[in-house]
């Protein structure tokens, strides 16, 4: 069974992956991509990065980490001609190839070196590269119309008049006895 990138998680402070179990207000479930998976229960104060929203800089820009392993699978496949352990510039030829224009300035070794750990556990745990863009973005438009409040309609002057609080008889004054 095939699983979505959009279901990859990074926590910062912790190597690997994480597969999002369930999500909800205070916390989140997550698994980890391991020869022995465990099973976490991340809190507010941990912070945790989907893969879908991890870019890679470019001159321009950026361009997003999901597009960029979707390069790498078509052009190299499984098989990668480097390793986390080749040299600096052997990584940075090889980022080039995949990416031509990413920002030398800005992208580390140790980026690739990442790109290429996390490449070659997406692909063992049959992780699909794909994003459905379009199916995020009518997920996103639901979301702000059930959040947003519905418009008021104007009420006529004689509706505001029958809703309008009607103001408190005051209970009559005690008169005082002489």
């Amino acid at each position: 069974m095939s699983v979505s990138i959009t279901e990859i998680v990074a926590i910062t402070g912790q190597p690997g992956l994480h597969k999002l179990l369930k999500t909800n207000d205070s916390a989140i479930v997550v698994e980890s991509l391991d020869e022995k998976p465990k099973r976490q229960l991340i809190k507010g104060n941990m912070m945790v990065s989907k893969l879908t929203d991890v870019s890679i800089y470019t001159a321009e820009d950026s361009e997003p980490l999901a597009k960029v392993l979707l390069a790498i699978k078509e052009s190299f496949g499984p098989e990668l001609p480097v390793k986390k352990n080749s040299s600096n510039a052997e990584l940075m030829d090889f980022l080039g190839k995949v990416l031509p224009d990413f920002d030398a300035e800005r992208v580390y070794p140790s980026n690739v070196k990442k790109l290429i750990g996390w490449y070659d556990l997406l692909l063992k745990h049959d992780v699909d590269f794909a994003v459905e863009e379009a199916a995020e973005a009518e997920v996103v438009v639901e979301e702000v119309e059930e959040k947003a409040p519905a418009p008021k309609a104007k009420a006529s002057k004689a509706e505001a008049t029958e809703m309008a609080p009607k103001p408190k008889k005051k209970a009559p004054a005690k008169k005082k006895e002489d």
